[in-house]
């Protein structure tokens, strides 16, 4: 069993798995099948001109407002953090970033934001690769990051369209 895997089934955290071809942004996962239960979600690690970093986890399909991400942080403007950044704080390479990855950063250097539509859901996240899929209560998700010394919050992350 991968160790990820492992971790989740110590924490009795239930899960399914599905094995897929590699996906590497939101234009991938249009050519692949996710037949798991849940919200499909899209990660994105940011940060801002004071080097804060922000890992924040949202529905695949909609659009994040980075003003809105950046205001619920208490951040100033955010840009997208770059592949050593990434393997810096994460441990993770672009493609497979995934809420799981917090357990990587020792140093609680990230702050987590988590989409508030999640509440009592299941998301399909990566487990640390970007060739598997795993579905998840939502509830679990946040015991993970808290059994990892983190704490998250929740927030409306999306473009409004008004």
């Amino acid at each position: 069993m991968e160790p990820i895997l492992q971790i989740l089934a110590d924490l009795n955290i239930p899960y399914e798995l599905q094995e897929h071809k590699a996906i590497f942004s939101e234009e991938d996962s249009k050519d692949v099948v996710i037949t798991l239960e849940g919200t499909d979600v899209k990660n994105l690690f940011v940060k801002d001109k004071n080097n804060k970093y922000g890992l924040v986890s949202l529905d695949l399909h909609k659009r994040a407002d980075l003003k809105k991400i950046a205001a619920a942080f208490g951040y100033g403007r955010l840009s997208f953090c770059n592949p050593d950044e990434l393997m810096k704080y994460l441990n993770i390479t672009p493609g497979s970033v995934t809420p799981l990855c917090i357990m990587f950063d020792t140093q609680r250097s990230v702050k987590v934001l988590f989409d508030e539509n999640f509440e009592g859901k299941k998301v399909i996240i990566h487990p640390l690769r970007n060739t598997a899929s795993v579905s998840i209560a939502f509830d679990d998700l946040k015991r993970f990051v808290d059994h990892y010394g983190h704490t998250y919050q929740l927030a409306n992350v999306y473009k409004d369209f008004n």
